[in-house]
């Protein structure tokens, strides 16, 4: 059985203890492209061949509109978020109560986006998902 790359990286990150800033599968929600950064990640993430000056453009574009738009950044754990592509992209309702990066946002609908990949860490970031033109 072919297990889906979610779920396998939950299951590692699981394995490692219980850990507030883990965010489940099932309350992922695949992020939209009616917005300017929902629409640039998908871009970026979907542009196909390796690495080029054209892509890291789209990338830092990225990032320079996300710190426009209210939007935080941070280090995190790939294991905890599974975002481990540049352009990877994905909406949580933030529960209230929650711990760490995400409390500021307790109680809405934020998009998590990856910005930048390391071999353990990502640089994250994470802002309001406003429904139409940013």
């Amino acid at each position: 059985m072919i297990e889906d790359a979610t779920f396998e990286g939950f299951r590692l990150s699981y394995g490692r203890g219980r850990s507030s800033s883990v965010i489940l599968p099932h309350a992922m929600i695949a992020d939209t492209k009616d917005s300017l950064i929902g629409c640039l990640a998908a871009k970026l993430l979907n542009t196909p061949g390796g690495w080029s000056k054209a892509k890291e453009r789209m990338r830092q574009h990225l990032e320079h509109l996300s710190c426009n738009h209210g939007y935080v950044g941070a280090w995190l754990d790939c294991r905890d978020y599974q975002l481990t592509r540049v352009g990877q992209s994905f909406q949580y309702d933030v529960p209230l109560g929650k711990r760490g990066i995400l409390s500021r946002f307790a109680g809405k609908r934020v998009r998590l986006v990856c910005t930048y990949n390391g071999q353990f860490r990502t640089w994250v970031r994470v802002g309001p998902a406003w429904h139409g033109c940013e």
